[in-house]
């Protein structure tokens, strides 16, 4: 997930692993005309504002704050 100059929320799909860790999936596309992925989405990434020198995207395996917006699945 890229990070743009202002802060954001990517919509997600979170799942819970067999281990217990909570897992976030894009849900595609995030531009306001596809509102049908929050329909299936069940949370929402937090995604900090781009920093001069900072970090430039979000990576897989990367932690980040997340608000629930629905029903967490099981992998």
């Amino acid at each position: 997930m890229r990070i743009d100059s202002r802060p954001e929320f990517h919509r997600v799909v979170i799942r819970r692993a067999a281990d217990g860790a909570l897992k976030a999936f894009s849900t595609g596309g995030q531009r306001s005309s596809r509102a049908a992925s929050l329909a299936s989405a069940s949370g929402l990434v937090a995604l900090p504002a781009l920093k001069a020198g900072g970090r430039k995207s979000l990576e897989k395996g990367d932690t980040a704050e997340c608000v629930v917006i629905g029903e967490i699945e099981m992998e």
